[in-house]
């Protein structure tokens, strides 16, 4: 089956489950069924991946400040042989 088949297919089922509520109460408790399928779609489909990009992005924002800072150590200490003044003393990394 095609995914246009299969999309068809599902509108069809949700609106005979449309079909079926009869009242306010079973109105509630289908929103009710609902909000309970997404939030464990979003907890144990949505997070962990959401979390794992979080975590690469942060890693390569490291990277770059880190090339950065790098860079503008370097540029100091390039003015600063030019002019004469000793460099400033190296700050050890923090540790984690």
């Amino acid at each position: 089956m095609d995914k246009f088949e299969d999309f068809g297919k599902r509108i069809d089922e949700e609106f005979g489950r449309l079909k079926s509520i009869r009242n306010f109460e079973d109105f509630g408790k289908r929103v009710d069924e609902e909000l309970a399928r997404v939030k464990s779609f979003v907890k144990e489909d949505v997070a962990p991946e959401t979390e794992k990009r979080a975590a690469q992005f942060l890693r390569e924002v490291s990277e770059k400040l880190t090339e950065a800072a790098a860079w503008i150590e370097a540029r100091n200490a390039g003015r600063n042989a030019r002019s004469g003044e000793p460099p400033p003393a190296a700050q050890p990394p923090p540790s984690s």
